[in-house]
């Protein structure tokens, strides 16, 4: 086992995930990152790689559906349980997304784990459907002349970590269109997170499949 995979585990248990994670990083604002989002009580919430759910307590909706394919963190995320609010373990979600008749889908710390490939196809079943309004994404990145930044970047456990351009472009791809970017700082600055508004384009992507970048 190489150090990276030991550090990549260590940082996969809960409690670490959930207490050092966020100091190593400059003190995350999850107020923030949720205020970013722009949920509001209206709102059925799709989240995506929800993890422990630790931006849950800052958010508005008439309806949330979290799915991580951890299942200890899930298990730290069930204290927030409540009759509107539900967890799924797996990658099996499609049936229950659907009942959701989601209008917002929230991929906090996703997008920069999954290959290009990878990312498409599940944009593919998210756009399946009709309710859905908006995806809104928050990612780490490369920034000119952040060394910190892009130090923590690099150390990350993420192995599709891009930059600003290779994120939209992929978006693109996968038939969103970007309507909201922003650049979310830690409390501390030393980690800049790159977050996105996306909306699902009337019609699938054709030619622009060809054109996403690695």
């Amino acid at each position: 086992m190489t150090l990276r995979e030991i550090k990549d585990r260590i940082l996969a248990i809960p409690w670490v995930y959930d207490t050092l994670r966020p100091l190593a990083a400059g003190g995350i604002d999850f107020a923030s990152l949720a205020s970013f989002c722009a949920a509001t009580p209206e709102d059925r919430i799709f989240d995506l790689g929800c993890g422990t759910g630790q931006i849950l307590p800052h958010l508005e909706f008439q309806a949330y559906l979290g799915v991580d394919l951890d299942a200890s963190a899930l298990d730290r995320a069930s204290r927030h349980a409540a009759p509107n609010i539900r967890f799924i373990e797996g990658d099996g979600w499609d049936r229950l997304y659907l009942e959701l008749n989601p209008t917002l889908v929230l991929m906090v710390g996703v997008v920069h784990h999954l290959s290009d490939d990878a990312f498409r196809a599940i944009a593919g079943r998210l756009r399946a459907s009709d309710s859905l309004k908006r995806v809104a994404t928050v990612d780490v990145t490369f920034f000119p002349g952040q060394r910190i930044n892009n130090l923590l970047s690099r150390m990350d456990r993420g192995r599709f970590v891009r930059e600003s351009q290779a994120y939209e472009s992929l978006f693109l791809a996968s038939g969103f269109r970007v309507v909201r970017r922003a650049i979310l700082p830690t409390k501390l600055r030393t980690v800049r997170y790159l977050g996105y508004h996306l909306e699902p384009e009337l019609r699938p992507p054709s030619s622009a499949a060809g054109r996403q970048t690695g």
